[in-house]
């Protein structure tokens, strides 16, 4: 006999419950506030939780055992060949008891906010107080609760897992358009829109993150990207300062060549910050360092053009930009 609660149901009745609402969400109309939501959800989870629990501590423990059989020697040297299965045992029940008795009533008063913030709120898509959504919200966690103990079942839980999911899907579609008193497309279209507006800000915010993450790195590290002919590595900035390794693989011999960091967005000028590098073989590199460049915002970002003659008689140098370089 499972323990009774205070009015009288055992939570074996609730479990009951709970699975009747599963399966005949048309026909309850009953709703909660959510300490009331809460609590019914606790008291009817109790049960799913031990088997849960049970079966993660029992699963875990095989696993962990077979697996010190395995690496026994190891598992002797660092003393855990005795505890480590019934450590890991635990760790399982852990994990089950905390997404049944944590996670899952987190997510049931964080998405009925969500729910009832845009469609009621924002869009007027529903009438009613948020007690009726969080309630519909409680009835829609009844399947994954009642079968969350098949995810420690080889094989056939992931099925049974996804069958909740969809399953769960549909009655709280059902219930939120019997606590809203709405129609089944109308209780649909608030949580839609409110999946992809809560998508879309999301996605909003990471970008976000990511572009300042990424702006960050590039304002961190300088970096040189060479040309196709040419090679610029080993590359630094600071204080004004360039410093990289040169060269070129083209198959021609340059003369009298220099190196000219030409700022983004401007034309070469003899006034850029330079390096007289002289001859440069195919193949062969040489270090440089250009000073005086100008940093805009703390940024450097600019080409480094090469001028260059190939013979003694040729007037009018070559112009190549070889490398773009940011520091």
């Amino acid at each position: 006999m499972a323990k009774t609660s205070v009015n009288g149901m055992s939570f074996l009745d609730y479990t009951k419950k709970a699975l009747d609402i599963a399966l005949h969400p048309g026909s309850i109309s009953e709703s909660y506030s959510v300490g009331d939501a809460l609590t019914f959800y606790y008291k009817a989870a109790v049960i799913p939780a031990i088997v849960a629990a049970a079966l993660g501590f029992l699963l875990l423990f095989a696993l962990g055992s077979i697996a010190l059989g395995l690496f026994s020697h190891f598992a002797n040297i660092l003393g855990i060949a005795a505890l480590g299965g019934v450590v890991l045992g635990i760790i399982g029940a852990v994990m089950a008891l905390a997404y049944v008795l944590l996670i899952i009533p987190i997510s049931i008063v964080l998405d009925g906010a969500i729910y009832h913030f845009f469609a009621k709120t924002l869009f007027r898509l529903w009438n009613k107080d948020i007690s009726k959504t969080i309630t519909a919200t409680m009835y829609g966690a009844f399947p994954g609760m009642l079968f969350v103990w098949a995810i420690f079942i080889p094989i056939i839980g992931p099925i049974v897992l996804f069958a909740a999911g969809v399953w769960g899907f549909i009655v709280l579609i059902i219930s939120m358009a019997r606590q809203q008193g709405v129609s089944g497309w109308r209780a649909f279209g608030g949580m839609l829109i409110s999946g992809i507006i809560l998508g879309v800000i999301i996605m909003v915010l990471e970008f976000a993150v990511i572009a300042t993450i990424g702006v960050g790195i590039a304002h961190a590290a300088s970096y040189c990207l060479p040309n196709p002919g040419f090679i610029c590595s080993g590359v630094s900035f600071s204080s004004g300062t360039l410093k990289a390794t040169m060269g070129q693989s083209l198959g021609i011999k340059m003369m009298k060549a220099t190196v000219f960091f030409v700022p983004f967005g401007t034309n070469l000028s003899t006034s850029d910050p330079a390096y007289y590098i002289g001859n440069l073989s195919s193949g062969a590199t040489v270090p440089i360092t250009i000073s005086g460049i100008n940093e805009i915002n703390g940024t450097v970002f600019g080409n480094l053009t090469m001028e260059y003659y190939t013979s003694i008689s040729q007037t009018t140098p070559y112009v190549k930009n070889v490398a773009t370089f940011r520091g």
